[in-house]
């Protein structure tokens, strides 16, 4: 006699084995994504630990990073890249002085006095001391931001890099992009060829300096050999981002993602 299948017992059967099958998938996928932003994470943080010669610095700003903003990280610059890619760098191999045709200058912080008044501040002083040295042996173009600039008095061929005001009269924030910019656009006016351009500026704003110059067509760029670079944070500084190493590096990072 022929035996019927019930289609009644069949179908609990498949529902169940769809079921397993479904939560095998999804706890796959939760388990690849769990390990690939740890990943992710710990390779960036190894590299940083190498730029920044200080690991345990490293180690606090990656795990305060976002989710989002590794994702950013990582769209930008793949795992297999973290290594090596530029984009990462804080100490890029400085060029030869000789080499220098031009000298683009980044201030950095300020300080602010009791009436608001906003001033240049120690470390621009000494990012111009570092210029007057280099341009003593270097008789180069100097573009520099104005709160160096303005110590740059007697200094031969410096154009100053002024903030702008907009339309409703207040003063525009100049960026890092903006001073590049803004060389660039005052070199063309003046018929001058920037060539090689050297970079001057805080220490641990060396990488993204060099980002916003190439970015900005300024190649071949790179920090004169020789000069010395002021690194030590100033705690007064108007800028809040730039009174210590952790909330510079914070900022930094995450503004490198307008570089690329």
């Amino acid at each position: 006699m022929r035996r019927i299948v019930t289609p009644f017992l069949i179908t609990p059967l498949l529902v169940v084995a769809l079921v397993a099958l479904l939560a095998a998938t999804a706890a796959a996928q939760t388990t690849t994504t769990a390990t690939t932003a740890p990943s992710y994470a710990a390779a960036l943080e190894a590299r940083l630990a190498k730029e920044w010669k200080d690991p345990a610095l490293a180690k606090e700003i990656v795990a305060g990073l976002s989710p989002e903003t590794l994702a950013s990280l990582a769209a930008k610059v793949p795992q297999a890249q973290v290594a090596t890619s530029p984009f990462l760098a804080y100490r890029p191999k400085p060029i030869a002085a000789k080499q220098v045709d031009s000298l683009i200058v980044f201030s950095f912080g300020n300080r602010v006095d009791a009436t608001g008044t906003a001033t240049a501040g120690p470390t621009n002083e000494q990012l111009a001391m570092a210029v007057k040295q280099f341009v003593a042996k270097h008789k180069v173009p100097v573009y520099a931001q104005h709160e160096v600039a303005q110590f740059l008095t007697g200094v031969p061929n410096v154009t100053s890099i002024d903030e702008t005001v907009g339309a409703d009269g207040k003063v525009v924030y100049l960026s890092t992009a903006g001073v590049a910019q803004q060389a660039q656009e005052k070199a063309q006016a003046a018929g001058v060829h920037l060539g090689t351009v050297g970079v001057v500026c805080f220490a641990d704003h060396v990488g993204r300096c060099l980002l916003t110059t190439e970015k900005a067509g300024l190649t071949p760029a790179g920090i004169p050999k020789g000069i010395t670079l002021p690194s030590t944070y100033d705690t007064q500084s108007g800028q809040p981002w730039t009174r210590d190493r952790k909330s510079y590096l914070q900022t930094d990072l995450v503004g490198r993602l307008a570089t690329l």
